[in-house]
């Protein structure tokens, strides 16, 4: 937030009417304000005939409280040598005429105007920050107001809490702040109003900050005995002053962002966490589970492993009884393919059930995917449709992990499969490719780790043959920021969209495999025909097929290839 909220809580002494409509008393308030340690103060300007009719009964009171253009002219003046921030309360196009040619920081549009057409039109022409006080409103006056100020970019913040003279404590209903940050994307700010000699005036500000209020408005007067305008509600210097102490103690407590760990509570975890300690000596490739470890505190401080990171995973070398599990004796990274599965198809349908000789696409798909070494799990994302039961009984009859989503948001499926398996990194290859470029796959995930890439995949090969190896980040952010396009079967559409966003390596494979006028993928019939010949001429020993060596066999027998060479592309190829 540009003024309103940049570090710290913005703490505003609501001076309201508390000055009577006397100038020198308004000063002497604003004197006090400046020595609290407040940031802002706030005052009221209006006239009686544009805030009630004339038979109302408290327009004699209003018209007393008045202050000339020259008096607010001096105040506004004086409150400026004091280095606060001044925000004002307007309640009528008159007032806000003659304000807005005074030196102020800010407006507040209080809850009665919030349905006052003219003035939120006038002030969505104003590119100042915008207190808009959301009291006694309901959620649709509130978002009809929003749309109008929203005309001119402004800082714009909701004030929560109404005055009840003072507010009863059980009508704060404080959780509400939560909800109304849920639904509107501004800085929201607590008005309580609560009496202003209870404990309670002090404690609820607080509660409202750590409910995500970052915005205080407290009322101020000199002296509340004296039972002055807004009394009820009002807290005097020294009592506000005090306010201020534990807010500015208060917000050093507050995060920055995320769930972060501070130096000292990094330091009590590596203290106090037990570690995961061998029973036995563990050898070299063992498949890690908990039964393996015991759990104590250890005199070296050594960072602790959930065993939910570490269990399933090989450990890379030998790690010897009583000894640590650390992670150097794991793999940095744990990599998932995820298989985006579901019958549906304009052209051939259920393709990756597709028979191929004894088996079927995604049975051929699986077994070139288990000859890499780098892969730590396999999981299917279904589609959760009717008609998809048969991969989930696919799964389970083959013992695959396997989740359920979306059957249009294929890009959602992805990173559910990612993280029902806890792992950071996937690798992406479609389900109705029963030949890939398998005996690359460990290369290609060494490259994308080495180099921190967020996108990583082969260039030019036949098409159906490769595969992407991602950041499950950058899978997580083109779901955010991406459309509905980018949330289909091309989902690393947007990443390929936005190379200044994410670092992007395409790997050109040995000449030999550069055949991307090849199509070895299954999308229509005439693709299963070629995937069907060429399983019964090449595979011989029940081993996944070398890409190379379909290459060839295509070249020496182009009558074969031609049966799909003039299928055109579905969609553009990066």
């Amino acid at each position: 937030m540009d003024c309103m909220v940049k570090k710290k809580i913005k703490i505003i002494a609501e001076v309201g009417n508390s000055h009577e409509g006397n100038l020198i008393t308004a000063k002497k308030i604003t004197e006090f304000v400046s020595n609290t340690g407040a940031n802002a103060i706030k005052f009221q300007k209006f006239f009686a005939d544009e805030l009630v009719q004339k038979d109302h009964e408290k327009y004699d009171l209003f018209k007393s409280l008045e202050m000339s253009n020259s008096e607010w002219k001096e105040l506004i003046s004086y409150a400026k040598s004091t280095k606060l921030e001044i925000f004002t309360d307007v309640f009528g196009i008159k007032s806000a005429k003659e304000i807005s040619k005074l030196p102020i920081n800010g407006y507040k549009i209080h809850s009665s105007d919030l349905n006052n057409p003219h003035l939120l039109d006038f002030f969505s022409y104003s590119k100042k920050p915008i207190l808009v006080s959301i009291a006694g409103s309901k959620l649709n006056e509130l978002e009809h107001a929003l749309r109008i100020l929203q005309k001119e970019k402004k800082e714009i913040i909701l004030m929560y809490g109404f005055q009840g003279y003072p507010t009863k404590i059980s009508d704060l209903n404080l959780e509400n702040i939560i909800e109304i940050k849920k639904r509107f994307p501004y800085t929201i700010g607590i008005s309580d109003h609560v009496s202003g000699n209870s404990e309670m005036a002090s404690i609820v500000p607080l509660l409202g900050i750590s409910l995500g209020a970052r915005v205080v408005e407290k009322h101020i007067t000199l002296d509340r005995a004296k039972k002055g305008i807004d009394y009820q509600s009002s807290m005097e210097p020294k009592e506000f002053k005090n306010l201020v102490s534990l807010i500015r103690s208060t917000e050093i407590s507050l995060p920055k962002t995320g769930f972060e760990l501070k130096s000292n509570e990094i330091k009590y975890r590596l203290d106090h966490k037990k570690n995961a300690i061998a029973k036995k000596t563990i050898s070299s490739g063992t498949i890690l589970t908990k039964n393996l470890f015991e759990y104590k505190r250890t005199k070296v401080k050594n960072e602790s492993i959930p065993y939910f990171e570490y269990e399933g995973q090989k450990i890379i070398k030998t790690l010897q009884k009583g000894s640590c599990l650390t992670n150097s004796y794991l793999k940095s990274h744990k990599i998932a393919a995820v298989i985006a599965c579901r019958v549906d198809s304009g052209r051939l349908f259920g393709k990756p059930l597709q028979p191929i000789g004894k088996y079927c696409i995604l049975e051929l798909l699986l077994k070139q995917l288990e000859k890499s070494i780098l892969i730590d799990d396999i999981i299917l994302a279904i589609s959760h449709n009717d008609g998809n039961e048969v991969f989930v009984n696919f799964a389970k009859k083959n013992n695959l992990k396997f989740i359920q989503g979306d059957d249009r948001d294929v890009l959602d499926r992805l990173i559910k499969g990612a993280k029902f398996v806890n792992v950071d990194t996937i690798l992406r290859i479609t389900s109705e490719n029963p030949y890939i470029y398998w005996e690359g796959i460990d290369s290609l995930i060494k490259k994308h780790l080495d180099s921190n890439s967020d996108l990583t995949t082969f260039s030019d090969l036949p098409l159906g043959t490769s595969m992407e190896i991602i950041k499950l980040k950058a899978l997580e952010t083109s779901h955010e920021s991406g459309t509905r396009k980018h949330r289909s079967e091309l989902c690393t559409l947007y990443i390929n969209e936005n190379p200044k966003k994410f670092k992007i390596l395409r790997i050109k494979p040995e000449k030999e495999l550069c055949k991307p006028e090849i199509r070895l993928t299954v999308d229509t019939p005439e693709d299963l025909l070629v995937a069907k010949i060429i399983y019964e001429s090449l595979n011989k020993k029940n081993d996944p097929i070398k890409i190379k060596k379909i290459i060839k066999f295509l070249e020496e027998n182009s009558s074969i290839s031609n049966i799909n060479s003039d299928i055109p592309l579905r969609y553009k190829k990066y």
